[in-house]
């Protein structure tokens, strides 16, 4: 094992090395080195290991992955079938092979997504993730990293589909929606009071499940947007200063903003109202889909100082993407119109 005055050469070396062209690094080493032949293999395996992550990272994610996962097993879990991919990662189905036998969802993290620390994080978020046992949250199992040291988390497997798309291929009514909602609510104030914020609600992770002929919504992802952000000590309740995880258009105006100080749960509260106006008039309060041309400042300007259409208004304005064909989400609406408007304005006091 080399003292840190020797490791301390191998990475003053290995920095000079990566300033020079390749073709020129091995005369560089040769007269840098001298005799030294341990010290030169030493800041050659580091550049050996540079250049593969180099030319891993010039593929595309998809094939990143392939090549570090597909057809591995991580630890006591053998990935069977990618259920999805994402900005923080992928998401696998994995039979889980011990200490006991299960299916489970494995959420491996992206390159670049974090730093070394950030299983430290999550392991002392687990124990606040423990505390939480409610039927709408699902359960973070596990942690871990792979050989390559990129770390994933084992979470309970649930077989459902967005709450959105669920109450369109049910053809919920309004009273319907909202009772499924009102489970949803439940479980994020059951978290609030474990002092545990999801930081990234939406649709996609509210998973709706069949229950005894009945639906039942689960929450996925309870606690890993803290777990991947930045560390800052004592934090409890709050993000750290200028940064922010979560989806555009679900995220509240201080969560969007760098500079905002007080991230708590009152972000989740907003995150709730956006699922349940995309529930009841089909679409999302504000369009973002010109978001990323917009100066940054603009964007949270209108966050925080326009209004949305109330829902019956956005869906009597015509702008509501009725019978398919679009890209917004689909409610019952595209079947009821009037009837939809007249609940909508009755319950709006309209």
């Amino acid at each position: 094992m080399e003292t840190q005055q020797e490791w301390e050469k191998i990475k003053e070396l290995f920095a000079a090395a990566l300033e020079r062209e390749s073709g020129a690094r091995d005369a560089f080493l040769h007269d840098a080195c001298g005799e030294d032949a341990s010290l030169r293999e030493e800041v050659q395996s580091l550049l050996e290991a540079h250049n593969a992550v180099s030319e891993l990272w010039q593929k595309p994610l998809s094939h990143r992955f392939a090549e570090t996962i597909e057809g591995r097993s991580i630890g006591p879990y053998e990935l069977t079938t990618k259920l999805g991919e994402g900005g923080m990662g992928q998401v696998w189905l994995a039979q889980q092979t011990a200490p006991l036998e299960r299916q489970v969802a494995l959420k491996l993290i992206r390159w670049g997504m974090y730093d070394e620390n950030l299983l430290h994080r999550f392991q002392a978020e687990r124990q606040s993730l423990a505390v939480m046992d409610h039927p709408a949250i699902a359960k973070v199992f596990d942690a871990g990293a792979t050989v390559e040291g990129q770390p994933y988390f084992v979470m309970e497997y649930v077989a459902g589909v967005p709450i959105t798309e669920y109450c369109d291929q049910k053809k919920l009514r309004i009273r319907e929606r909202l009772e499924l909602f009102v489970k949803v609510c439940e479980g994020v104030q059951h978290a609030h009071q474990k002092a545990i914020i999801h930081r990234d609600l939406k649709p996609a992770n509210i998973l709706v499940v069949e229950v005894d002929g009945k639906p039942m919504p689960r929450i996925i992802d309870f606690g890993l947007a803290k777990a991947i952000g930045p560390e800052t000590a004592g934090e409890s309740m709050h993000t750290k200063v200028g940064s922010f995880v979560g989806t555009p258009g679900y995220m509240s105006p201080e969560q969007c903003d760098p500079s905002a100080k007080d991230v708590d749960t009152r972000t989740d509260v907003y995150s709730l109202g956006v699922v349940l106006y995309v529930l009841l008039a089909g679409s999302m309060p504000f369009d973002t889909k010109g978001w990323k041309d917009q100066p940054f400042d603009e964007m949270l300007r209108r966050l925080r100082e326009e209004d949305p259409l109330c829902p019956s208004t956005k869906v009597r304005s015509g702008k509501l993407d009725i019978c398919g064909g679009g890209t917004g989400h689909r409610t019952k609406a595209a079947c009821e119109p009037a009837a939809w408007r007249s609940r909508l304005d009755h319950d709006e006091g309209g």
